[in-house]
């Protein structure tokens, strides 16, 4: 049996870095556009990073290090002498050397160029952001990179010698063919990479995309090529060797994302920086858990940590238990493995059959979810192509 979020002794680290040389029409991330990350800026922002994470730490102090990860934003438009530095004040707070650090970079030769760099500095495992492999398609998204930036970065990271890479892809993106993504996953495949995060387009409020939306202005694939698009995904990157371990993750035995785990099996992380949310594990004062979100604007993060306060957004949430059941059950549910139901007693003091018994026979009988012999879940394949209604049971 999986031990429960309280039986952790680790914890996971993420720092969100802001900045981007542009934002894309359908990103709604906590973001700031700097057309050349300015050393001053720069300098400031890791300087509070590590005056957040001194002030912070305390609350994990006895935690072994396992996992860091550098997410934006564009973490890879850092001084590697940045990432070298912030790595070193994090060992500096907690024992053990981590099994993962990842580093999001997009392929564009600028930030190619500082890969070897990034090695050095301790990054061990590479995120980048493709997206697609045709130049078209990457014109509708609003990305700063081409085809051949791809495919030269790709080289590079694999020259330079990381321990894993994974590629980030997104699909049903305005007026893509079928063929295209097909061409996408082919090439996507060829790389032979450990990993591939492959994300459906959403439109998310208050992004140029949703503007063009509401005009009429985008075209995107209809139901019945966004489910062979969906599908696709599933088969190709199967073939490819790479097994669906959550709804929008595929990889080879051993490479999952070990950082992105913490988050489905709500386990303790530690998050610094502008937006950045973290994850307290439960205790004698909070037995669930608490968590809490920094502010999102730029100023005020930086405001609020120079002059010697936490920045948080609110005040932090003491999570109840009808709120950590619920949670355990939809972020359980997003992956392969789903929900161990001797983990879950163990936690909550009874089987998910206990609490949401009503729900799982509609579930079940609806062909979105499979129950196991021993009270465990997991989504059946239905389930997963209609996956938030099946998280909206659990809410």
């Amino acid at each position: 049996m999986r031990a429960t979020p309280a039986d952790d002794e680790s914890v996971g680290i993420y720092l969100h870095i802001p900045f981007c040389a542009r934002i894309c029409p359908y990103c709604d991330f906590a973001v700031v556009r700097v057309r050349d990350l300015r050393p001053a800026t720069e300098a400031r922002y890791v300087e509070a990073l590590i005056r957040e994470l001194d002030a912070r730490a305390g609350s994990y102090r006895s935690r072994r290090l396992a996992t860091v990860y550098f997410g934006g934003g564009t973490p890879s438009l850092l001084d590697p002498n940045s990432v070298s530095r912030l790595l070193g004040e994090i060992g500096a707070h907690f024992d053990g050397a981590p099994e993962e650090v990842t580093l999001e970079a997009n392929p564009t030769s600028v930030e190619a160029g500082r890969f070897t760099a990034f090695r050095a500095a301790g990054i061990t495992r590479l995120s980048l952001g493709v997206q697609s492999f045709q130049d078209l398609s990457l014109r509708r998204l609003g990305r700063g990179h081409r085809a051949r930036d791809v495919d030269a970065a790709l080289e590079v990271a694999r020259r330079t010698g990381f321990a894993r890479i994974s590629l980030d892809l997104i699909f049903a993106v305005p007026d893509q063919s079928l063929a295209d993504l097909e061409a996408d996953l082919a090439r996507a495949a060829a790389f032979a990479p450990d990993h591939v995060s492959a994300y459906a387009l959403t439109v998310e409020s208050g992004t140029p995309f949703a503007t063009a939306q509401r005009r009429g202005q985008l075209r995107l694939p209809d139901e019945e090529r966004w489910l062979a698009m969906y599908r696709a995904v599933v088969r190709e990157l199967g073939r490819a060797g790479l097994q669906r371990y959550e709804i929008s993750s595929y990889a080879r035995p051993g490479a999952e994302a070990r950082h992105n785990r913490r988050y489905w099996e709500r386990r303790p992380v530690l998050g610094l920086g502008m937006g950045a949310w973290s994850h307290e594990a439960p205790s004698a004062a909070a037995p669930f858990g608490r968590r809490w979100a920094n502010r999102t604007d730029l100023a005020g993060y930086l405001e609020a940590v120079e002059g010697g306060a936490l920045p948080d957004a609110q005040p932090p949430e003491t999570l109840s238990e009808c709120a950590a059941r619920g949670e355990a059950m939809f972020l359980g549910l997003r992956t392969r493995a789903g929900v161990c139901a001797e983990r879950f007693a163990a936690e909550f003091g009874a089987r998910p059959r206990s609490f949401f018994g009503a729900a799982i026979q509609r579930l079940v009988e609806q062909g979105l979810l499979i129950e196991a012999p021993s009270g465990g879940l997991h989504l059946s394949e239905r389930g997963f192509l209609l996956s938030d209604s099946v998280f909206e049971a659990f809410v």
